[in-house]
Parts: structure tokens; C-alpha cells; sequence
């Protein structure tokens, strides 16, 4: 009866944006937890400006 087009951008949009805020929550505490030296490991490609203590 009626064309059901166009509504999978609205689903994946959801997704993008889920995706992107736990992805920045996420890369923000690896970040934090190398520089601190809880993590064996930091990321200076990623935040050069941050220098491990």
C-alpha cells in the first residue's frame, strides 16, 4: 500500500551517533589511562600535546 523507503537512514544515523559519543568516550580514557602509565602503552600520534608523566 504505501512505499516504506527511506527509513533505514533514520536507524543507521542512530547508530552512527552511538557510535561515535561511546568511540570518543572510549578513545578519551585510553588516552588518560597511558598518559597516567596505568596502560602500559600511550598514544602520542593521537595527542602529541599530552606527554606521559
Amino acid at each position: 500500500m504505501f512505499a516504506r523507503r527511506g527509513q533505514l537512514g533514520f536507524i543507521e544515523f542512530k547508530y552512527l551517533m552511538a557510535g561515535l559519543f561511546f568511540g570518543i568516550i572510549i578513545g578519551l580514557v585510553l588516552i588518560y589511562l597511558g598518559t597516567k602509565g596505568i596502560i602500559p602503552f600511550s598514544i602520542p600520534y593521537a595527542c602529541p600535546a599530552v606527554k606521559p608523566i
